[in-house]
Order: structure tokens, then C-alpha cells, then sequence
């Protein structure tokens, strides 16, 4: 069935909101004579530099509101490919908690995937908008594959397990091996129904698609085709990066505009102060859209476990747009599995021809016990016996040396940029202010800060959560409970600082130079 609305009509409706919402009271917030506010709507100052009008009206606060605020989630970058709710869900939670994004766009910018991509495919690779076939950790081998690329870790040391008086049939079985997937490189695509690939496939049991990381060397298809001739459809986001930039202009003229008497009323609680944090997530996102392109799906990218895969269901992988540059590591074997009723799973090593070449090994899988019916002879887990990594990507290539030259850049670049964003806001308050209190309030100077600190707070969480994983349950448990504690407080204090900036902002009233 064919869905109504689709995630990219969505998407359209709420820029096309964005932009009326931003221009129209853009235009009615601009410091000109002309636009002055009737009289009647309440009292008039004139003065020989300015104008002021107590109480401001309704309509210049929700335009305050319109162009400082909202019109932060028409900048936000979108993930490549995505279409569930997500996306949507941090957009929202943007609007109250501007640095809520600030991982996504710091580590956006960091990959710099215009420059270090330098052709259309290479673009698509650093933004993470290439796939591969990966294998499960509930992958198992069909009887006669031959898997090549696999890792022999050998059994663990021996020292203080052999006692005096062990007899020989109680020494460690060397023969023994357990199967393991060896995820360390890709990140696995959870729910491939929140992602949209291109192309149509069928995946068996066992296998998932999974994000191909930056530095894998990949080419085209055909030998004959060159790279730069490769086309990837894609998009770069030019009227959020104007939106952004209009964003700021508004941004920047409100600051202004508190640097006077708004500061001596309010000190360092003003509510033009509050706009600094949409001000620099709305730079990062303008930046971030203009660095990266938005792709619309994932592309997949053929390799030996695609072909694998293809093997057992015969239905194939159409739309790949490239194939991995594939390498033999010398550490690495070729391995083929076989299974018998009598013995049940045998690996043995063979050469590139096929044919076995010496080491065999009794294998099993991991944390798995062997007790099928149809073998006689059961198996069990050896604790001591040696591991076969099976590579879950199979075989590829990466330019280690650039790679882990690239990761230490952009690991200190998404420090550098989250660190100096942080504390832009801080460094603006106190150039204006020098944090003093002036005529405000405990409860605003409460609800003003706190709206700052606590959504900055949210905003490293949120970081450090996408670049975790694999904790104790008890961990993730405490974890999670805390970072409910911090959202709700977040938004609490997010309101109570909407709340709040619409009372100054109407008890200061709207005020323009002559």
C-alpha cells in the first residue's frame, strides 16, 4: 500500500511552514519607522534617538519567537537515507533544546565529505551513505562454503591449568575451535524498514546490511568505467544554509539590541541572550548542509559476502553503484566448513584453489552447544580451544595509515567544534553583561540559565550516547534513568524560559533607534 504522506512531503511541508513563518515577521521585526506599532496599542515614549513602545505587542513577540526560535528547525541536517521518525522526533526537541543537535552537526562538519570525498563517490562514502552486506552474529556456514579472509586466534595459555597427575586425555584439545563473528569496523543497520535502499534485495538469515566506514577502498563496478564518471544522486542543502544565514542576521541584531538597556534591566538574564544558543546551532547547520550533501537513500555496495549471500537465496542484489577493492591479509586463512552426521562441524584450511592444505579443527559456535538429533556424536564448548574470526564484512581494503590518521582529526575536530560552541554563549554573556545581575529576578536568572546550562548538558549526552554501546545492563539502566532526570528537567526549564522571555519581552516593550 502506498502511504499518503511520505517522510520527504513532510519534510517539504515544514520548510515551505518555516519559511513563512520566518520572512513575514522578519520583515515586520526590522527597525524601521515605518513599521512602528499604532499608539493606541498602548503607551509611547519618544525620545531624541528612539522610539519605545510598553507593552510590546502581541505581534512582536510571537515574531521575536517566530525568527530567533523556530525557525532553528528549518536548518536541521537530516541523516542520509533515513526515513523513520527520528529525525523528526530531534527536531522538535531542538526547538526547546537547541544544542540537542549539536553532535550531529559538529561530526558532520568533521567528516568533511565535499573536500575529502573529492568525487561523488568518495561524498557518499564520508557521509555514511554507502551499505554492505554483513554477516550476523547468527550466521552459520552451509554445508561445503568456503570463507576467506578468517583470523586463528590461538587457545588461551596454558600456564597454571596443567597439573601433576593429569592424565594425557585431560589436556587441552587443540583441534577444538569455536566460530565467531568479528564485528569491529561497520555499524550495523538495525531496522532496514527505517532506511531506504536503493535498489531491491532480499536478505537470508544471517545477514544485515551495515554503514561502510570512511577509508575503504572502493571502485567501480565495470574496470574500464572511471570513478569520476560515477554519478550519486544527491542534494546539498542551499535554502536551509539561507535560512541559517537569515537566522543569524535576525540573531545578531536582537543581540545588539540587548547590549543597552536591556542588560541594565535585566543583567545577565536578558531574554535577547536567549537566542545565542539557536544563533550557533543555526551556523553549524548552515555549514554542516553546505559540507555534506543530503542523500535521500543508502547505496549498497557489492562484495564477497553480497555474492555469499546471493548464493542462497538466488535472488539478486540490483543497484549496487560500486564494488570493494578486496584484500588477502596475510594473517588470514581460507576456511571449508563441512558437515557430517558423525562428526558434525569440521573446518579445514585450504589455498586459493580450493583444495585442503593441512589444519582442520572440531568447531563449534559461540556460547552454543551442539546437541542436535541428528548427530551422534554432540558436541560441546571448550573454554580452551582456540577461535576462528570470521569477518563480518568480509574481505576489504582500508588505507590504515590515512585511516587512523583521519579518525585523530576528526575526533579533535568534533572536540574543538563542540568545545567552542559551548562556550560561544558564555563568552557573549559575559562581553555584554560581565554576569551581573542588573534588575532581574531569581526566577529569571533561574529559569534564563538554566534553560542554557541544562540544554548544553542535553546536548553531550546526546553525544556521548551515539558514540557508546556495549555496557552492562546496570550501566545502560543507570544511564538511562539519569538522562530521563535531564530531559525533563531540560524541558522544564525550557518552558519556564519561553515563559519567561515573553514577560520581559513584553513588560520591556519594542523600542527602535530614529
Amino acid at each position: 500500500m502506498r502511504r499518503i504522506l511520505n517522510i520527504r512531503t513532510i519534510s517539504t511541508v515544514l520548510n515551505i511552514l518555516s519559511w513563512i513563518f520566518l520572512l513575514l515577521p522578519a520583515i515586520q521585526a526590522l527597525p524601521l519607522p515605518f513599521l512602528t506599532p499604532r499608539a493606541d496599542q498602548g503607551v509611547v515614549t519618544v525620545s531624541r534617538e528612539r522610539v519605545c513602545l510598553t507593552p510590546a505587542p502581541w505581534t512582536q513577540i510571537l515574531s521575536f519567537f517566530l525568527t530567533n526560535y523556530i525557525a532553528r528547525i528549518a536548518t536541521f541536517k537530516k541523516t542520509s537515507g533515513y526515513t523513520g521518525s527520528r529525525d523528526h522526533l530531534r527536531t522538535v526537541i531542538s526547538l526547546f533544546v537547541p544544542f540537542y543537535g549539536i553532535s550531529q552537526a559538529a561530526e558532520t562538519i568533521a567528516r568533511g565529505a565535499r573536500f575529502l570525498g573529492k568525487d561523488e563517490l568518495g561524498g557518499a562514502l564520508y557521509a555514511g551513505a554507502l551499505c554492505v552486506v554483513q554477516r550476523l552474529e547468527t550466521w552459520r556456514p552451509r554445508n561445503g562454503d568456503v570463507i576467506c579472509g578468517c583470523i586463528i586466534e590461538p587457545p588461551p595459555s596454558r600456564k597454571g591449568r596443567k597439573r601433576k597427575g593429569r592424565r594425557k586425555k585431560d589436556l587441552i584439545d587443540t583441534d577444538e575451535a569455536i566460530v565467531q563473528i568479528q564485528l569491529l569496523t561497520a555499524k550495523q543497520i538495525d531496522d532496514p524498514k527505517k532506511w531506504k535502499i536503493q535498489g531491491q534485495y532480499t536478505l537470508p538469515q544471517g545477514y544485515c546490511f551495515s554503514f561502510l566506514p570512511a577509508g575503504t577502498s572502493i571502485g567501480p563496478k565495470n574496470p574500464d568505467t572511471k570513478r569520476e564518471d560515477i554519478v550519486i544522486a544527491s542534494s546539498y542543502g542551499t535554502a536551509k544554509s539561507f535560512t541559517g544565514v537569515l537566522q543569524i542576521i535576525i540573531s545578531v541584531f536582537s543581540l545588539y539590541s540587548s547590549s543597552s538597556d536591556q542588560v541594565t534591566n535585566y543583567g545577565y538574564a536578558t531574554f535577547g541572550f536567549s537566542v545565542i544558543p539557536y544563533t550557533v546551532m543555526s551556523f553549524l547547520n548552515a555549514i554542516a548542509n553546505s559540507i555534506e550533501a543530503d542523500y535521500d537513500t543508502l547505496f549498497m555496495v557489492e562484495s564477497d559476502v553480497m555474492d555469499e549471500a546471493y548464493e542462497r537465496t538466488h535472488l539478486e542484489f540490483v543497484g549496487t553503484v560500486a564494488v570493494l577493492k578486496e584484500e588477502h591479509p596475510e594473517e588470514g586463512v581460507d576456511l571449508k566448513f563441512r558437515r557430517s552426521r558423525e562428526h558434525g562441524w569440521r573446518a579445514y584450511e585450504v589455498d586459493e584453489y580450493g583444495k585442503e592444505v593441512g589444519r582442520r579443527w572440531r568447531v563449534t559456535f559461540e556460547e552454543e552447544e551442539v546437541n542436535n538429533e541428528n548427530f551422534s556424536t554432540p558436541a560441546r564448548i571448550n573454554e580452551n580451544a582456540a577461535r576462528i574470526m570470521v569477518p563480518a564484512e568480509g574481505q576489504y581494503r582500508r588505507k590504515k595509515k590515512l585511516v587512523k590518521f583521519s579518525q585523530k582529526v576528526y575526533n579533535f575536530s568534533v572536540f574543538i567544534i563542540i568545545f567552542i560552541s559551548l562556550a560561544i554563549p558564555y563568552i557573549v554573556i559575559a562581553g555584554l553583561s560581565h554576569f551581573k545581575p542588573g534588575g532581574s529576578t531569581t526566577k529569571q536568572r533561574t529559569f534564563m540559565m538554566g534553560w542554557l546550562v541544562v540544554g548544553q548538558v542535553i546536548g553531550v549526552v546526546d553525544l556521548i550516547e551515539s558514540t557508546g554501546g556495549g555496557k552492562k545492563w546496570w550501566w545502560d539502566l543507570l544511564e538511562n534513568s539519569i538522562k530521563v532526570v535531564i530531559v525533563i528537567a531540560g524541558f522544564a526549564f525550557a518552558v519556564g524560559g519561553f515563559i519567561e522571555a515573553g514577560k520581559m519581552l513584553r513588560n520591556f516593550g519594542f523600542c527602535f533607534r530614529t
